[in-house]
């Protein structure tokens, strides 16, 4: 493959996987994969597993509230509890005091899902975890790290 010279530095150093974010994102979409793999005996993703997780555990949880603790935009959120509510692990219904906005709720079959697939999330943190120490990373600092810049953003808001 015939390359071109980068014309600036800032470009070569970005195509040279310095790039924090693309860095980031590369490694997220293996990790996705690590996870989605050991979830899909459950047909679930993380993801879903995450939406699960903060639907059983949220004394009182509307799409919005959701949407905004995994830092996506409700509509996305929405799209993605279909197939869940499909499945009949998620249910909904309008909140009492506020009919614009939607209470989730696990049915039986959703939190005894949450319950099987989360032992295999487990084995799966376990791997990471395990894949990582054999490279020397320190991936407790790394996530320490990247939890402050979520952080730091959301105080500058």
């Amino acid at each position: 493959m015939e390359r071109v010279p980068a014309e600036t530095p800032a470009l070569a150093e970005l195509l040279t996987g310095s790039c924090y974010c693309l860095a980031t994102r590369r490694a997220s979409r293996r990790l996705v994969r690590i996870y989605d793999a050991a979830l899909d005996p459950h047909g679930l993703t993380i993801s879903q597993l995450s939406t699960l997780a903060w639907i059983r555990f949220l004394r009182k949880p509307t799409v919005q509230r959701i949407a905004d603790l995994l830092e996506m935009d409700q509509s996305a959120l929405s799209r993605g509890l279909a197939p869940l509510e499909r499945q009949g692990l998620v249910s909904s219904a309008p909140d009492d005091k506020d009919k614009r906005k939607k209470v989730l709720s696990l049915t039986d079959a959703g939190r005894d899902r949450l319950i099987a697939a989360a032992e295999d999330w487990k084995t799966a943190q376990e791997e990471v975890e395990r894949q990582q120490a054999r490279m020397g990373a320190d991936l407790k600092r790394l996530m320490a790290g990247i939890n402050d810049l979520a952080v730091a953003e959301e105080d500058a808001e």
